[in-house]
């Protein structure tokens, strides 16, 4: 067959043919370019290998590429190391098999040992218990699928295919840079970063300085958590009760109880005691991990459940939970909307509007002239009103506050304050009994079982008290509770 130099040129003006195939022998010994009727040009190595006996086998072929994927000078290199190999008698086609094989193995390295890959094994051994925190505690579930989500929707797109040894300093700078640009927790996301490269190394799958090393907090630290004041309590209180549904009811129990909000808003029906009056939270459901957790319920907040208990039989809700969402068979999502909903309502709370000024604010559709103008004039006082940030977690930090500021004299004076070890049982938190705790083995909650319920009523009684304060004196029983 006749040899051609080959040129891109010259590949580009070979038609396909009408059947058949076409075949093209390049000058470099054993390249041809074969083009097929539906137009392919692929490139082609003929070579020979020796048998035992050191006679040429019969001719071999071995595809290298397509045009023009694969050019003709890659084409030529690659034929080139092809027939240097046959004539060594060594099987290209096995040692392109052997090179595949070490690279499939190569790229499953890297995906083992990928940040994508690693951070799903932290998360799974979070969810497992198998990671202390730094209160040396297994990390709680919450905790687990918050850091989950950071690292899913922040880090993996940008390095979650890269393997840890190659992630630098720079990588993550310009990550936490472009984080910080958008406004988002650029800290949190270099504290998760700097978790996975820890988890790494106490696994084995990663050695040597952390790329995080050196690197500080960005954000200035911002105070988030406060008590709020009486007439917060009480604009948060009749906001929650105008609100209404599940997200309501949480709001009220967690200012009666001052629990954490998953402890209160993913509370199961078996998990309420109605003869003994509180509440048995399971150990898996508390962050300290410590056993169940007991807390005593006081009249207004029994009287929030029975009215969850008759809507949920009315909703035909069977999913066990006290306060479900809508769909009634999980529990509340959307806080931040929910959260937001409520500020609004506690800012027209604040603001003291009128009932009329409020029906103003849940009409729609066509209104009349005088209906518009009153609702115009009510979303105006409410945007006119400031309210000091705050979060459903400080209900928890207002009640600690309170009870341990008790009750005070005409002069302001101290005159009681609740005992700091039960109100730690009763929030279930650590008791700080020091190197004693070690040699306690005592029954912490039949200990405490009635102290709590002293507390809590006090609690109650104080609460309402502060309700009342805002409307004249007049407390009424209605519903889930005591309004104002």
């Amino acid at each position: 067959m006749a040899k051609t130099y080959l040129t891109e040129a010259a590949v580009e003006r070979y038609r396909r043919p009408a059947k058949g195939r076409t075949e093209v022998s390049d000058t470099e010994p054993g390249l041809f370019l074969w083009i097929t009727p539906n137009g392919t040009k692929s490139w082609v190595a003929i070579f020979r290998l020796p048998d035992a006996t050191g006679k040429r086998s019969q001719r071999r072929k071995m595809v290298l590429g397509r045009y023009p994927a694969m050019g003709i000078l890659a084409a030529r290199k690659a034929t080139n190391e092809i027939m240097a190999l046959a004539a060594q008698g060594i099987d290209p086609e096995v040692k392109a098999a052997e090179a595949r094989a070490a690279e499939e193995r190569d790229a499953s390295n890297r995906r083992a040992q990928s940040f994508a890959n690693v951070a799903e094994e932290y998360v799974t051994a979070m969810k497992a218990s198998k990671l202390v925190g730094g209160r040396k505690r297994p990390v709680t579930p919450g905790t687990a699928v918050g850091r989950e989500s950071l690292l899913t929707r922040l880090v993996q797109p940008t390095l979650g295919n890269t393997p840890l040894s190659e992630i630098t300093p720079a990588m993550i700078a310009r990550l936490l840079s472009r984080i910080e640009k958008d406004g988002g927790p650029v800290d949190a996301t270099l504290k998760n970063i700097r978790m996975v490269f820890r988890f790494a190394q106490s696994r084995g799958l990663f050695h040597g300085q952390l790329p995080t090393a050196g690197m500080t907090a960005r954000q200035a630290p911002v105070k988030e958590v406060r008590a709020l004041t009486d007439d917060e309590l009480r604009a948060v209180w009749r906001a929650s009760r105008r609100q209404g549904g599940s997200f309501g009811a949480v709001v009220r129990m967690l200012m009666l109880t001052g629990q954490r909000r998953s402890e209160i808003a993913e509370l199961r029906w078996e998990e309420v005691d109605w003869d003994r009056q509180l509440l048995s939270v399971p150990a898996d459901r508390v962050k300290n991990r410590a056993g169940t957790h007991e807390v005593p319920l006081t009249a207004p907040a029994l009287a929030i459940l029975r009215e969850m208990q008759e809507a949920c039989e009315a909703l035909g809700h069977k999913s066990g939970l006290v306060f479900p969402s809508e769909k009634g068979d999980t529990p509340i999502s959307g806080w931040t909307p929910l959260r937001a909903k409520l500020n609004r309502t506690v800012k027209g709370e604040l603001a003291n509007l009128t009932d009329a000024e409020w029906r103003s604010i849940r009409a729609g559709g066509a209104l009349r002239p005088d209906t518009r103008k009153l609702k115009a004039e009510a979303l105006a006082k409410i945007a006119a009103t400031s309210v000091t940030p705050w979060r459903l977690h400080d209900l928890r930090h207002t009640f600690i506050t309170r009870c341990r500021d008790g009750e005070e004299n005409a002069a302001g004076e101290i005159t009681w304050s609740a005992p700091l070890d039960v109100l730690q049982a009763t929030v279930n938190h650590e008791i700080t009994a020091g190197v004693t705790r070690v040699y306690d083995h005592g029954d912490l909650q039949r200990r405490y079982r009635l102290r709590k319920r002293e507390l809590l009523e006090w609690w109650s009684r104080k609460l309402m008290t502060i309700l009342e304060g805002g409307r004249d004196g007049n407390v009424v029983a209605i519903g889930s509770g005591w309004r104002a």
